[in-house]
């Protein structure tokens, strides 16, 4: 015991204690750089946990997209689908067919199924050139006041509006809204709104009553005229047969 004691010493004790802090910082520093490491890693592991939580809501946000952009691709179908059963009605001023200075208004159904509860509204109210006071005004016929209750399809509806020529040398006006709404097959049918301007037109019936279409419509009417007398003629030359026979 004795040795052991005289072994230590105060300079050896002085480099046991300076070895012992030596280690101790060694190990502190150890203890650091793994802890250093470690909070590293961890922070790496934030980021990227981070990253994949961005990635995965873009990707839900990409979903979710495509998501809406295909119900609005279905939603479009199917309303293109549904119109396509409903009725159409238009309305048009048109010149008519066996004589061009005539204004005509013609309401047709061109869909593939029958038109129900047809109601049109038109702005402002039409009216013709000297307009007939012991008649009703356009905008007070019974289409626009009562509605239309059925049109099946291809039906089609013609009024004498106006005459071209008469209109176009006037001060009258010539711009309409025609609105129309209908019930079809599976509901209501969407609104149909039309903006005619006659303006456009003019030139194609301010000239329309010439002196040779007046001429040309008499000459029709000499022609059946002629046609009716060679016929009566016919007729009392058969009755002059029937009653010499009878006589005989």
């Amino acid at each position: 015991m004795r040795d052991a004691i005289d072994l230590i010493n105060v300079e050896r004790l002085s480099v046991l204690v300076a070895a012992l802090a030596l280690l101790g910082i060694f190990y502190s520093w150890r203890s650091a750089q793994a802890a250093r490491a470690s909070a590293s890693a961890a922070h790496s592991q934030a980021a990227s946990a981070r990253d994949q939580v961005d990635l995965g809501r873009q990707q839900i946000e990409l979903l979710m997209k495509q998501i809406a952009q295909a119900d609005e691709a279905q939603r479009a179908t199917r309303q293109a689908q549904e119109e396509a059963l409903q009725p159409m009605v238009v309305v048009d001023i048109i010149a008519a067919p066996d004589n061009r200075a005539v204004m005509m208004l013609v309401i047709e159904n061109i869909g593939p199924s029958v038109a129900r509860n047809v109601r049109i509204d038109v702005s402002p109210p039409p009216t013709r050139v000297a307009e007939d006071r012991s008649r009703k005004a356009i905008h007070e016929w019974g289409i626009f006041a009562n509605g239309i209750k059925t049109m099946p399809p291809r039906h089609r509806m013609e009024f004498f509006f106006d005459v071209g020529f008469r209109r176009f040398n006037s001060e009258i006006n010539n711009a309409f809204t025609f609105v129309v709404s209908a019930d079809g097959p599976l509901g209501p049918a969407p609104k149909l709104t039309y903006e005619i301007d006659l303006e456009a037109l003019r030139e194609t019936w301010i000239g329309q009553a010439t002196l040779g279409k007046v001429v040309e419509q008499m000459k029709k009417g000499n022609e059946s005229l002629g046609e009716l007398a060679s016929a009566i003629r016919s007729l009392d030359l058969k009755a002059a047969e029937v009653d010499r026979e009878a006589e005989r």
